[in-house]
C-alpha cells in the first residue's frame, strides 16, 4: 500500500480545493514538503510547526498536525473504522496512518483532507480505492439504489461539464436501474480523464463494499482499475510538484542514519 500521500486544504472563502503539501513514509522517517499548490490561494498559511514552505521536513514520529487525526488504536471505534474503509478488520494488522488516509484524515473543525497516492498493481494496472463523494447531495432514490448496490457490481464515470460548482467533476452512475449515486473525488479527476483518453475508455469502477452502517461520507468504497499508460505518472501537474524538489532514493542514506539513531 501507498507511502506517499497528498494534503489538500479547502479554501474558507472561495470553498475551492488546493493541493498544498505531499507526506511520505519512507525508512522509518516521515519526510513534508510543500507543493506548488500551496501558492494559489492569498488565504493559506504554512501548518505550524511547519512554517517554511522552502523546506523539507524530516521526523521519526509523524507530524502534529496528521498525528492529531490518526485514530488511536484503543478506542472502541477503530475496528469499526476498518471494517469500513476496506482495509483490515483485525486491529493488529491495521495501519493507522493508511485508515486516516482511507477515511480522508478531515475533521469536523477543519478543511483538510489526506489522500494516498495511486499504484501499480501486481498485474501493472492502475489500482486506487475511494469512498464515493456527493452521496448527501443525490435525490433519495438514488441513496436506496446506493444500498443495494453489490460488491463487484460496476459503476460508470461521466465527465459532468455544466457542474455549475466544478466543471472538472466526475459523476458516477450505477446501472440497472440507472441512478446517478455521487461523484469521484475531485482529486482523481484529473487522473480519470488522462486515463480514459490513454485507455480508450479501459478503466473501470466497480463497488468494493456498501458500508449501511456507515454516516453518508463511508457509505460506499469504490475501486478504480485501469491499465497504466506508458509513462503515465499519477497527480503529475504543477500542483502536485514539491517547491523543493527532491527524490527519496537520494534521502535513502541520511534517513537510514536517523533510522538508525532513533
Amino acid at each position: 500500500m501507498s507511502d506517499v500521500f497528498f494534503i489538500n486544504w479547502q479554501d474558507p472563502i472561495s470553498r475551492r480545493w488546493y493541493t498544498v503539501a505531499k507526506l511520505q513514509r519512507a525508512f522509518g522517517q516521515y519526510i513534508f514538503a510543500y507543493t506548488s499548490g500551496s501558492l494559489h490561494s492569498p488565504n493559506f498559511s504554512p501548518f505550524a510547526g511547519l512554517t517554511d514552505r522552502n523546506s523539507i521536513y524530516v521526523s521519526p514520529e509523524l507530524f502534529p498536525i496528521f498525528a492529531n487525526r490518526v485514530m488511536n488504536e484503543r478506542r472502541p471505534e477503530f475496528s469499526q473504522y476498518a471494517r469500513w474503509s476496506g482495509i483490515y478488520e483485525d486491529r493488529q494488522h491495521t495501519d493507522p496512518l493508511l485508515l486516516m488516509a482511507r477515511m480522508g484524515g478531515g475533521r469536523a473543525t477543519d478543511t483538510l483532507e489526506v489522500h494516498p497516492v495511486p499504484e501499480q498493481n501486481p498485474n501493472g494496472f492502475y489500482e486506487t480505492v475511494f469512498f464515493c463523494h456527493g452521496v448527501r447531495h443525490v435525490l433519495e432514490q438514488a441513496q436506496a439504489r446506493t444500498l443495494a448496490l453489490r460488491p463487484g457490481e460496476q459503476l460508470f464515470p461521466m465527465l459532468d461539464f455544466q457542474n455549475p460548482f466544478d466543471p472538472d467533476a466526475v459523476a458516477l452512475r450505477s446501472s440497472d436501474p440507472s441512478a446517478m449515486i455521487g461523484y469521484c473525488p475531485r482529486y482523481l479527476a484529473g487522473d480519470l480523464k488522462k486515463l480514459v483518453a490513454a485507455t480508450h475508455n479501459s478503466i473501470r469502477v466497480s463497488v468494493k463494499q456498501v458500508n449501511a452502517d456507515a454516516p453518508v461520507q463511508f457509505r460506499l468504497l469504490c475501486e478504480l482499475v485501469s491499465p497504466w499508460p506508458p509513462g503515465f505518472k499519477p497527480y503529475d501537474d504543477e500542483d502536485h510538484r514539491t517547491l523543493v524538489y527532491f527524490q527519496i532514493e537520494d534521502l535513502a542514506p541520511e534517513l537510514q542514519k536517523r533510522a538508525a539513531r532513533n
